[in-house]
């Protein structure tokens, strides 16, 4: 099954709507009408904790149950909601107590009420989810990875944070490792990069794991019977070969590859805010930091900042430089360049600091549903405070999460300025009862920056969508839906760029099936009606991956229409 978060929150919400409408208008000043319309509001960032309950439900009914993540960021949120969890039911709990107290006291009924029970009942699946998830008899947890440097740094961060939160890892998969082949420029410099990587990974990240490497195929495994042939790899351990010794550095694939390079900003042209997204391990941050520093380049008088909105930040890792919360000079890049890890709990935080003492003055208790920062939410304080911060002459280039994630960003202003406005209409209707201060002040400017970032995102001349992807099927497909829900929300697509193409495939048979399967699949992502009228934009593949300043520069200079 392909969990629906929004449609199994709504389920949740309708199983136990009246008791947590008791909750709300025992713990608060709203009426019961008011209550069920703060229970009818979309809530951001569900989807970890929906998925967390959704999981222990179903490994009460079958004998394995097998998750297939989101990746790193948030699949880490997706483990770590328990607290979560906990903190929503702590709320409640907080809610529940003063009635509780009035009963007990002055009705002297003591039997728990359906309000109690929830509570209850959501504190104990928060603790049983959590004590699976951390049961190394019951749950194994494999890590996916690359031969690949950026992947091995995400990989290492994920693994530390899982580990320090109780979660055991028991294997790492190295997917897509090329085997063995006659000589070819191209191919023998991934074997030899993907040897070195290899190395790495069982000295640091398969460390007391088991390791495992998966060959690339010429296809990809789509449907049973390929992924039963593809299943019999992981029950093995290919050996990686050598290849031959034949010397083939990234500067010098660039410059065999005989690529004509295109005008790589032509697609954003005149846009001051650029999102960079695309399905997880498709190379959007290579791609976010290579057309930033092209950008910057082409335009010496204009400032240019790349922004990384991922919860799994890698733009250190493809910058080869240090990268932190506040915009930086990048080392080697144009000196109008700057990049920052937008620290998006940090920016939540602040805010949620700002409101305390407001909070406590108009809604007992509900300060702790602030503390829990729901995911996406926080993303969208970050994305707030860059739009607020941007100077008439900046050029913002945004590196997002994967897409699911990011299409949570993107549709987050709609969802926030709903929020703000249903607040704004109760604090108007109890204002006899409570003191707007300054938290309605807080709320009118939170909805005027939200206003301007929606107005800005569906502004075309200022903001333009580049889809990153490869030349595969299933990539294609999560492309093909990405475009579609684009235009739903109205967003301007720039273009679509594939990355790591076999352009130039030479004699190697490998090679030459490779861009043969690749030309197919571009073909037809061409005639795909979502992605018609978009310019796609072909990025060849070169090994090693491009890393630093003066080589995704290079990189990015051989990018062809």
């Amino acid at each position: 099954m392909e969990l629906d978060a929004p449609r199994a929150f709504a389920r949740w919400i309708d199983d136990h709507r009246g008791a947590l409408g008791d909750a709300i208008e025992h713990g608060t000043w709203l009426d019961r009408t008011d209550a069920e319309t703060l229970l009818d509001l979309p809530v951001p960032g569900v989807d970890e904790l929906v998925g967390l309950l959704e999981i222990a439900r179903l490994a009460q009914g079958y004998d394995v149950v097998v998750v297939d993540t989101a990746p790193t960021g948030h699949a880490l949120r997706l483990i770590a909601a328990p607290h979560a969890v906990r903190a929503v039911a702590g709320i409640l709990d907080a809610l529940q107590e003063e009635h509780r107290l009035i009963r007990e006291r002055l009705v002297r009924v003591g039997r728990p009420e359906a309000a109690d029970r929830l509570i209850e009942l959501i504190a104990q699946q928060a603790n049983d989810v959590s004590a699976i998830l951390r049961d190394s008899r019951r749950t194994m947890f494999h890590w996916v990875t690359l031969p690949e440097r950026l992947s091995i740094a995400e990989s290492a961060d994920g693994i530390a944070a899982l580990t320090r939160d109780g979660v055991t890892v028991n294997e790492v998969i190295v997917n897509r490792v090329l085997p063995a082949g006659p000589p070819c420029p191209l191919c023998d410099a991934r074997r030899r990069e993907e040897r070195r990587m290899l190395g790495v990974i069982r000295r640091s990240i398969a460390r007391g794991r088991q390791l495992r490497a998966v060959p690339a195929l010429m296809t990809e495994p789509r449907g049973r019977r390929a992924l039963a042939a593809f299943a019999r790899h992981l029950v093995k351990r290919p050996s990686i070969a050598a290849g031959s010794d034949r010397s083939s550095s990234t500067r010098a694939v660039l410059a065999a590859s005989g690529a004509k390079p295109a005008e790589s900003i032509r697609a954003v042209r005149g846009a001051s805010l650029i999102f960079v997204g695309g399905k997880g391990g498709v190379g959007k941050t290579t791609v976010a930091a290579a057309l930033a520093i092209r950008l910057a380049r082409h335009a010496p008088d204009r400032s240019v900042l790349l922004l990384s909105t991922d919860p799994a930040h890698s733009l250190a890792d493809v910058l080869d430089a240090p990268v932190g919360d506040e915009a930086a000079a990048v080392r080697g890049a144009p000196a109008n360049l700057v990049a920052r890890e937008v620290d998006a709990a940090r920016a939540f935080e602040q805010k949620r600091q700002a409101l305390h003492a407001e909070l406590d003055d108009v809604v007992r208790g509900l300060d702790g549903l602030l503390s829990l920062a729901p995911p996406g939410i926080d993303e969208l304080f970050g994305m707030m405070s860059v739009v607020d911060a941007r100077t008439a002459n900046q050029i913002v280039v945004v590196d997002t999460a994967p897409t699911g994630h990011a299409l949570r960003l993107l549709q987050m202003p709609e969802t926030a300025r709903e929020w703000v406005q249903v607040l704004l209409r109760l604090m108007l209707k109890y204002r006899a009862v409570v003191r707007p201060g300054q938290l309605a002040a807080e709320l009118v400017g939170a909805s005027q920056s939200i206003r301007d970032l929606h107005a800005v995102l569906r502004d075309r001349k200022q903001t333009r969508v580049l889809v990153v992807t490869r030349a595969a099927a299933v990539p294609r497909a999560e492309t093909v839906r990405l475009m579609r829900q684009l235009r739903s929300l109205a967003l301007p697509a720039g273009a679509i760029i594939v990355n790591a193409r076999t352009i130039e495939p030479g004699r190697c048979r490998r090679c030459r099936r490779t861009a043969a399967a690749e030309r197919a699949e571009v073909a037809a992502l061409g005639r795909a009606s979502a992605a018609r009228g978009c310019a796609i934009i072909q990025a060849p593949l070169v090994a090693p991956p491009p890393r630093g300043a003066a080589q995704l520069d290079a990189w990015a200079q051989t990018w062809m229409a």
